[in-house]
């Protein structure tokens, strides 16, 4: 009876915490949130997704991201797509690109809008560098 007590109690100061914050339980921290911009009129559409530690591609290195691109957690792709193919083929397509800023041009799987067609679009990125491994190493010594 004290264990159902004290979930009860830890959810009701949770839950509200977690939505005050903006939060939901497990939430994904890497899905993208829009708006996202069409980009002139093609299927592609930008948004400047933040993953800590992740190399974008760059004019010297067109596949050096590991990102990646899921709609519904299903893998898009191909990744390192040149931005024609992105734009006027869509079907998925993607580049994470770095010019003067950092952007993520993708297209949706079937080149609906990701505004409105009631998907989720999520960023992995398992090459990504730890931001923050030189912190955690100085407390531990």
């Amino acid at each position: 009876m004290r264990v159902f007590a004290l979930s009860v109690a830890i959810l009701v100061i949770y839950l509200p915490l977690a939505f005050f914050l903006n939060e939901r339980p497990g939430a994904d921290a890497n899905i993208l949130r829009g708006p996202f911009i069409r980009y002139e009129n093609t299927y592609a559409f930008r948004v400047y997704p933040v993953v800590p530690g992740s190399t974008p591609d760059d004019k010297d290195h067109v596949e050096q991201s590991t990102l990646q691109l899921c709609e519904n957690g299903k893998p898009l792709g191909p990744a390192h797509s040149v931005h024609g193919d992105v734009t006027a083929i869509g079907r998925g397509h993607y580049s994470y690109w770095r010019s003067y800023e950092t952007v993520l041009l993708f297209s949706t799987s079937d080149n609906s809008d990701p505004n409105t067609n009631g998907r989720t679009y999520s960023v992995a990125d398992p090459g990504a560098l730890d931001p923050y491994r030189a912190q955690r190493r100085r407390k531990s010594q």
